[in-house]
């Protein structure tokens, strides 16, 4: 289990839970959609971490980022493509 913050472009993950986030931002990602056992694919991690989740594109900081745990389901690999 890693941190959101650690992942890398291109990756794709499971989130498994928030720790140590506030019910404020809880609600805010469970309104958008996101919540424990969401699929998400990460578009950028440059500056803000960008996330694609139910054809939804949201944007965390990296200091939220730390919160959210996730279980990384594939690596990004160049050769594939």
């Amino acid at each position: 289990m890693t941190m959101l913050n650690q992942l890398k472009t291109g990756d794709i993950a499971r989130i498994v839970c928030f720790k140590n986030c506030s019910s404020e931002y809880k609600n805010k990602f469970f309104t958008k959609g996101v919540s424990e056992g969401s699929i998400i694919r990460i578009i950028s991690c440059f500056g803000l971490i960008t996330f694609c989740v139910i054809s939804k594109i949201l944007s965390v900081s990296y200091g939220i980022a730390e919160n959210v745990r996730v279980i990384k389901i594939q690596e990004y690999n160049k050769r594939e493509r």
